[in-house]
């Protein structure tokens, strides 16, 4: 993460902005040498123990990290280099490498695997590794800088090494304790990671892709993130169940983080700005003043009143395809800094924008509008400032407007897969109007109670990001890089209050534009501080105030009403209003109290000159600071009193003995081999609804294997069934009665008609049969040879 660095004095200061900008207060002075590898090792280090905990062998840690970076990291890093043709500060360097590297990997995976050769992605790391070696002329990006101010400084290695750690931290007792890589806490996983799993063995296998789980259904969806785990299931012989659920998301969430402290550096110029992007990115929330539990759906994603913390393990985990496009978008946004900043207009720097936007486009799409609406905010800015067209916005919104086209009719299939207009569908389904009953999805809940839920919404939204208020103080607003960091996020945030989905996944919206508010809001930070040093008094005082924000949010919670204010309970919705409100009303009148005596005592103490409005921002920042610290320590309880791993949250609904007869199933079957079952339906134990849950994908996941028809959930026809039906997708039926029909009946009345149906018209040459499920008549092994048992599932291969 980081490379030999410096010891910079809390009384020291740091480099001043770029060529142009105004000082950004703070001075550089002379620094201790030390390495900024400890911090590195010592994170590494621990994530290893914390893997081994949770099943991964450290060997195989090992073989995955050995890939990552001689396969991944070195040759982006080093085309990279050459990119700029120079080496920078290494960290920068590396991060954007790897993810130019995943690029590389991903784009070189699809061709080989369609050519039936996945190995081929080797090539990809082989040619640039012996290219670089071979030629005189670019051995020189194998070092570094040796420029002493590329150095890092001590403090921003260990605060990103920290930052890492705390991210490892809740991924551990958030998701890796209750998803197990066994059976029985594999037992009861996140919905959708069979999901995931079976596109991942999909990808192994078959390129172009279709739905596993489903005959004749392509998958309209952002797969890329599939094709990379796969390419390293291939390197690395490691099974795609440990990939996705221990492995592979750990250098997704390393580069972003990363790659944020890049940006934030590079905006502003300034070494603090590091740190503080990256940390805020991942840990700023919005103050919770609320003491009971929230039940919300996506909560707005840590930025709305009502988050419960889940968005550390629905972003990083349950969303590989979210965590891998934001890591690709990043390093695509550092590439369109320069360019938009008019200092790398050179055909290599367009060649890696490009590149990258391609990543995304198949990463995940969800960033091209956001971004081709924020470039033509750009363009349109700049015409009305300086009546003249941005040429670099221009030609980038042309390319980026061809990616959109291309991603929604090609990759898409022109599919909406379910998202619709329905504006402040979020409001329904955010956690303090969804726990207290004020609005919720399918009651119709007054407009008068939505736009008091929105209210409450952008009022948290302002906490959040209240430093982008700085960036008026200088007219930073009309610098091109600012205008796309607020276009992308307003583009976000009109995205989630614009569109609905029965899933919330209108929610994406926002959280892919999150960390771009951020970086503005950061940028109008270090515009508004005015201090000549970095001093003792200066940190203690920062340091302070974020205590004190934290100390006045604990405070409202404790003399807060502990039980959930429903209607019901507290004598009625204008009631709920209130007890949703007030809370609220008291955080902003503390900050207004706390800015009038900053500003009234500053020129009585030369500590506070030219600081008032950072200790503000900082008051506000320690606010959302302890919705963190509070979820932390929940976490911290959960595990003391529940246990650290292997803990079976629900009870299991995968069948037992799924994994082993999948993988069997994969290794004595071919790819292109056809399997039926008769279990078509989650069987949730403690939800005995009637209703038939299609997304049941755990027989292909674990297979790697097609499925005429397994379950039929997450395709673009069963948003079409649902709509047709008016039915939550979820439950929507299965389109095509006859398929069914055939299917079951092989089960139910096996018979030489019925088993040749399957044999004969649909090419099915293996069967799996569920016991706890409709137990199949005993004249099934007549027509079919029973192969392999385990548990409650066995295979059959069906008699020539």
């Amino acid at each position: 993460m980081v490379s030999s660095s410096v010891v910079v004095r809390p009384e020291e200061a740091f480099e001043n902005g770029p060529p142009g900008a105004r000082p950004s207060g703070f001075r550089r002075l002379r620094a201790v040498p030390r390495s900024g590898w400890v911090p590195t090792v010592l994170v590494v280090i621990a994530t290893v123990e914390v893997l081994r905990l949770y099943a991964v062998p450290a060997a195989t840690t090992a073989v995955f990290l050995g890939y990552i970076c001689a396969g991944v990291a070195l040759p982006g890093t080093l085309v990279y280099r050459a990119i700029q043709r120079r080496s920078g500060w290494f960290v920068g360097d590396v991060a954007a490498g790897t993810a130019l590297g995943y690029a590389g990997e991903v784009l070189t995976y699809i061709p080989a695997r369609a050519l039936g050769a996945p190995l081929l992605v080797l090539l990809w790391p082989g040619v640039v590794i012996a290219l670089f070696a071979a030629v005189p002329g670019l051995r020189r990006y194998w070092r570094g800088s040796g420029d002493p101010a590329q150095r890092t400084p001590i403090w921003v290695a260990w605060s990103l090494s920290a930052a890492f750690g705390i991210l490892v931290y809740w991924s551990s007792t958030g998701f890796f304790r209750t998803q197990g890589l066994y059976w029985p806490s594999m037992g009861a996983p996140d919905a959708d990671s069979p999901f995931h799993l079976a596109l991942i063995g999909e990808a192994k296998h078959h390129m172009p892709m279709m739905s596993p789980w489903v005959t004749h259904e392509p998958v309209y969806y952002h797969w890329f993130v599939y094709a990379e785990m796969a390419a390293t299931s291939w390197v690395t012989g490691i099974e795609p169940q440990v990939l996705l659920l221990r492995l592979s998301l750990l250098p997704f969430i390393a580069t972003f983080l990363v790659l944020m402290a890049v940006l934030g550096r590079r905006l502003t110029g300034t070494w603090w700005a590091a740190p503080v992007a990256a940390t805020a990115t991942f840990f700023v929330l919005a103050p919770n003043p609320y003491p009971w539990s929230l039940s919300g759906w996506f909560s707005a994603f840590a930025t709305s009143p009502y988050d419960d913390g889940s968005v550390f393990r629905k972003v990083m985990w349950t969303s590989p395809t979210q965590t891998f496009g934001q890591m690709l978008f990043a390093a695509c946004m550092l590439a369109l800094v320069g360019l938009l900043k008019r200092d790398r207009l050179g055909a290599r720097q367009w060649i890696l924008w490009t590149v990258m936007i391609l990543a995304v486009m198949g990463g995940k799409a969800t960033f091209l509008p956001m971004l081709l609406a924020a470039l033509l905010l750009v363009v349109a800015v700049h015409l009305v400032a300086h009546r003249r067209l941005h040429r670099p916005a221009l030609i980038a919104s042309g390319i980026t407007f061809v990616c959109v086209l291309f991603a929604q009719f090609v990759l898409f299939g022109g599919a909406s897969q379910g998202l619709a207009i329905s504006p402040l569908h979020q409001m329904t389904i955010s956690g303090g109007s969804y726990t207290t009953g004020f609005a919720v999805p399918g009651h119709h809940a007054s407009l008068k109670r939505l736009l008091l839920v929105l209210a409450l919404t952008l009022l948290c939204w302002a906490f959040v990001w209240a430093g982008i208020a700085g960036l008026a103080g200088r007219r930073r607003y009309l610098d091109p890089v600012v205008v796309v960091l607020i276009g992308v996020g307003l583009a976000g945030i009109g995205g989630i209050l614009l569109f609905g989905d029965d899933g919330g996944a209108e929610g994406w919206f926002l959280n892919s534009s999150r960390p771009y508010l951020t970086l503005a809001a950061v940028v109008g930070a270090v515009a508004v501080t005015r201090v000549s040093r970095m001093t003792w008094r200066v940190g203690g005082a920062l340091a302070g105030s974020t205590l004190l924000g934290a100390l006045i949010v604990a405070a409202l919670r404790h003399f807060s009403l502990a039980r959930v204010p429903t209607a019901r309970r507290v004598g009625g919705n204008r009631q709920v209003a209130w007890a949703l409100t007030w809370p609220y009303l008291l955080l902003v009148l503390a900050v207004v109290v706390f800015a009038a005596a900053v500003f009234l005592v500053r020129r009585r103490w030369s500590t506070l000159q030219g600081l008032a409005p950072t200790l503000v921002l900082s008051l506000v920042a320690g606010m959302g600071l302890f919705a963190t610290a509070n979820l932390l320590l929940d976490n911290a309880r959960l595990v003391s009193t529940a246990g650290w791993h292997n803990v079976v949250a629900i009870p299991p609904f995968i069948t037992e003995g799924t994994m082993e007869t999948g993988r069997w199933l994969r290794d004595h079957s071919q790819p292109n081999d056809l399997v039926a079952t008769n279990a078509h339906c989650v069987p949730y134990p403690d939800d005995p609804a009637t209703a038939c849950d299609n997304r049941h994908f755990y027989f292909s996941a674990y297979s790697e294997r097609r499925f005429l028809l397994e379950g039929w959930g997450f395709t673009n026809d069963t948003h079409v069934s649902g709509k047709a039906t008016n039915t939550n997708i979820v439950y929507a039926p299965y389109w095509d009665p006859r398929i069914l029909a055939d299917n079951d009946a092989a089960f139910a009345r096996p018979s030489a008609q019925t088993i040749g149906l399957l044999r004969d018209k649909y090419h099915v040459k293996w069967l799996w049969v569920d016991d706890t499920e409709n137990v199949p008549s005993p004249d099934l092994s007549k027509y079919a040879t029973l192969r392999f048992r385990s548990g409650d599932c066995a295979v059959y291969e069906i008699n020539a």
